[in-house]
């Protein structure tokens, strides 16, 4: 099973909810990334894609306003968990591959995709759903990425020497993240880490080059 498919397994959705945001620090760190999120897109955005949309934890705040939202995951089980949960403010829920938009080209005025891109594999793949999201956005996307230079990748990458901690993944510089966007017809317009010391992520915007 593929880091990417391993998310279609319906018991992995249905612990998501309580694995990831059932503790305080889940929901805080959630709430910090929903403020972070309005704050890069600002008011303009009135369609916007949420893809890997998941189990739709910022649905609700995307659709604030009067926005209208679609929500696109791998996962049918994922978005039947969020349908479960009440967050039904969408203009529709659709489930599809991130390599293979089932959406015209410039459908959306922006896109988010957030806690996605790490669970890609490399810089090809990544590229690939870049560039799809670059043909069905007119305005910006905005993403989530690892970070090479925080403390805690720093801190991954000393523990991982030593032997106290799993296989050390490397992380993109802002360099290496602005030629993939490149790559995709994309150009990174801020890149803004959530925590130099205590995040190893990073939220990037960018729009069509």
């Amino acid at each position: 099973m593929t880091r990417l498919s391993a998310w279609t397994d319906p018991a992995v959705a249905r612990e998501y909810e309580v694995r990831r945001f059932g503790s305080l620090l889940g929901r805080i760190k959630h709430a910090r990334d929903e403020e972070l999120v309005l704050e890069l897109l600002g008011d303009d955005p009135r369609c916007i894609l949420d893809l890997a949309s998941g189990t739709g934890r910022f649905l609700p705040a995307l659709a604030r306003g009067g926005r209208r939202v679609v929500a696109c995951d791998l996962s049918a089980a994922m978005l039947r968990v969020g349908v479960h949960a009440g967050r039904g403010e969408v203009l529709g829920r659709v489930q599809a591959s991130a390599f293979a938009l089932p959406f015209a080209d410039d459908a959306f005025d922006a896109a988010l995709s957030m806690r996605f891109f790490f669970h890609v594999e490399g810089p090809a793949e990544r590229v690939r759903i870049l560039t799809e999201l670059a043909r069905v956005t007119r305005g910006v996307v905005l993403g989530e990425v690892r970070y090479r230079w925080t403390g805690k990748q720093a801190g991954r990458y000393l523990r991982s020497r030593v032997g106290l901690a799993r296989r050390w993944r490397s992380a993109n510089d802002w360099r290496a993240l602005a030629g993939e966007l490149r790559a995709a017809g994309l150009e990174l317009v801020r890149l803004v880490p959530k925590s130099r010391l205590f995040s190893d992520k990073a939220l990037f915007l960018a729009r069509r080059a």
